[in-house]
């Protein structure tokens, strides 16, 4: 994944840099690939917007975003991206 400019503007807009800076690149790197294995094409865009899911363990982020999936149903990919406000289900416990 790489980001370009206006994706970073937007996530220093959205995080703070004591936030950013928690980020495991390479925790990250295996989410990413989690959500390529899922079909998720907009990876990026929940980074961007989430990224204190992306913060998470990787077997944690896993549990969440696999609850996220079967309360949204067969077609979670097309329903999360079409309203990315449902990611807010991987916040409930």
């Amino acid at each position: 994944m790489e980001l370009d400019y206006l994706d970073i503007s937007i996530l220093q807009e959205n995080f703070d840099n004591e936030t950013i800076s928690k980020l495991d690149i390479e925790n990250a790197y295996k989410i990413f690939k989690y959500l390529e294995e899922n079909n998720v094409y907009y990876a990026k865009d929940i980074f961007i917007n989430s990224l204190d899911l992306f913060l998470l363990p990787l077997d944690q982020f896993i549990k969440r975003f696999e609850k996220l999936k079967s309360k949204l149903g067969k077609n979670y990919v097309e329903k999360l991206g079409e309203d990315t406000s449902l990611i807010e289900i991987m916040y409930e416990n």
